[in-house]
């Protein structure tokens, strides 16, 4: 045993385990609790014990399938875990390219704590920027990217963010009831896109498409958004294929990484 080793104490070798966990998950990506008691030398107990903790921390969620995964809060801490989703490398190129063609500025965000975080941005370098600074959370009732993350998430996972969602008013054109939301919801869905009116924000309209995974299931979405004397309803038609067009590069990226 070494000297760090002895005078660790038992409470900072439960630092050091839960760190190793969290190291290993942002290697790999998605683990099971099996696979990291082997390679770690962990009891299983020890493992899921640790998982619990890390869970209802908000460090690590669980998927489906009885994998982990580390979550977006440890985005607020650094960027660490949106690289580790590939959501930025895979996404970058496409933001700057977009904006650049179109000249509005876009935003990159996905669903985490029942709101809509953004993690990434390109600016065009000729008009006024209407943006989201990155790390910035916003409601998910009335912005493009939070409409289609819900549209396009897990069943079981948009139910719950529904029983729990708050649907604060901003403007006369917010979305006021969750009846009215659903309804909402199930227009997205069918045409693939979302459209913040005004909803948020007075004199700002926002469109947005989901980036999906193999399965057809929201990773992130992504938004132009822009004054609303710019971005009109004529206007729209004329993004959308080339919006759609970037949505579907970034996914196939995301699946190829």
């Amino acid at each position: 045993m070494t000297q760090t080793d002895e005078h660790r104490g038992p409470v900072a070798s439960t630092v050091v385990t839960a760190a190793k966990i969290l190291e290993y998950i942002g290697d790999r990506g998605r683990v099971l609790p099996r696979d990291l008691a082997v390679d770690l030398e962990l009891n299983r107990s020890t493992v899921h014990r640790m998982l619990y903790t890390l869970e209802l921390l908000n460090y690590v969620g669980r998927l489906p399938d009885g994998t982990y995964r580390l979550t977006f809060h440890l985005f607020e801490i650094g960027n660490s875990v949106p690289h580790s989703h590939n959501l930025i490398d895979s996404a970058r190129r496409e933001l700057l390219q977009l904006s650049h063609d179109t000249g509005f500025t876009v935003n990159h965000g996905v669903l985490y704590d029942d709101q809509v975080l953004y993690v990434d941005k390109a600016t065009p370098a000729t008009h006024l920027q209407l943006d989201r600074s990155v790390g910035e959370s916003e409601p998910l009732h009335c912005t493009s990217v939070g409409k289609v993350l819900l549209a396009f998430c897990n069943e079981h996972e948009r139910e719950d963010v529904l029983t729990r969602l708050k649907l604060s008013t901003f403007t006369p054109n917010t979305i006021g009831t969750i009846e009215a939301l659903r309804a909402e919801i199930d227009k997205v869905r069918a045409r693939g896109y979302a459209v913040d009116q005004q909803e948020l924000a007075l004199e700002v309209r926002c469109l947005a498409t989901p980036i999906l995974d193999e399965n057809g299931l929201a990773i992130s979405g992504i938004s132009i958004s822009g004054p609303e004397d710019r971005l009109t309803a004529e206007v729209i038609p004329m993004l959308l294929p080339r919006l759609k067009a970037a949505a579907e590069t970034i996914s196939g990226n995301m699946r190829n990484r």
